[in-house]
């Protein structure tokens, strides 16, 4: 899956960690595209009570001198980790981050365009109110991941923290558009209060997966932890496998959705399997809640 980079191709190569945390927002494909490899070098991350500048924590590397950068998965991801159907745009912005680490936090913040590909872990808050563009993690990320996200992919190839696809403490709306892809597993509070758009996990979720949810798609393929559903007013939740509990707060929601169900297989078609592979001829069973609050939400079990 190597892209090849072109005259719109920015990389930075970890050389030297800074040994904090160091807020990575000011990394924006487009915002980079149109600087000198001696502006970039120049940029100021914040971190904390510290700071940092580009020049010294990354090499800059631009166009012809990045060709030897490779975006496949790197070697120390997990076998079973599939390929993402999310490729970068050869015309758009690229930034490509090399070497990145747990200490890189906001990576893909506010980004509305273009795309920046980690190769690594990642820290707190990727892609946090991101609007546009593709973010793509090949590794784990932290909590807040696509944290009140409005639009663009976010795909992240390994597992991701807490509150993926959440609100911000304190804040009304989580995720409000765009798709979020974990192949791994996702942590606590995923998609909490979220209220458009699309998520997908590979692997299992913690405890209040698609809690107080508004409106939206979720899909989990694994198993869920406890409290899931809690508060769900409107929205999807999809499940790959039967969960051993079903919410007391959930009633059979018969049948009837078969044209929905047609439509929704059929937008997940170029998504990650399990979702890919569902059939529009085989209606998953559906059950209506959370009766406790607005009622009108759905669990959708395919397995």
């Amino acid at each position: 899956m190597s892209t090849s980079t072109g005259m719109n191709t920015t990389t930075l190569r970890v050389k030297t960690p800074p040994g904090f945390r160091v807020d990575a927002a000011a990394l924006r494909p487009a915002a980079l595209a149109g600087m000198s490899v001696a502006e970039i070098e120049r940029i100021v991350l914040p971190a904390g009570n510290e700071r940092c500048v580009v020049g010294d924590v990354f090499e800059v590397l631009r166009d012809e001198a990045a060709e030897g950068i490779s975006e496949e998965l790197p070697e120390r991801m997990p076998a079973k980790a599939p390929v993402s159907p999310a490729r970068c745009d050869g015309h758009a912005p690229t930034l490509v981050i090399d070497g990145a680490a747990q200490w890189l936090d906001r990576l893909g913040a506010e980004m509305d365009g273009g795309c920046l590909v980690v190769h690594g872990p990642a820290g707190d808050y990727c892609g946090f109110r991101m609007s546009g563009g593709m973010l793509r993690i090949d590794g784990h990320a932290g909590h807040f991941t696509g944290c009140e996200m409005r639009g663009g992919r976010l795909t992240v190839h390994g597992d991701s923290g807490d509150f993926a696809a959440g609100a911000l403490t304190g804040d009304m709306e989580g995720m409000s558009g765009g798709t979020l892809t974990i192949h791994g597993n996702a942590g606590a509070r995923l998609a909490d209060r979220m209220r458009r758009g699309l998520v997908l996990v590979g692997g299992n979720a913690g405890e209040f997966a698609a809690s107080r949810l508004v409106a939206g798609t979720i899909a989990v393929a694994g198993a869920l932890g406890p409290h899931y559903a809690y508060g769900m007013r409107r929205g999807t939740l999809l499940l790959a496998r039967r969960p051993a509990h079903l919410p007391a707060t959930f009633a059979d929601g018969g049948h009837g959705f078969d044209v929905f169900w047609s439509l929704l297989v059929r937008s997940l078609a170029d998504e990650i399997a399990p979702f890919s592979q569902w059939r529009a001829d085989r209606l998953p069973v559906r059950y209506a809640g959370d009766l406790a609050v607005d009622g009108r939400g759905e669990i959708l079990i395919a397995g």
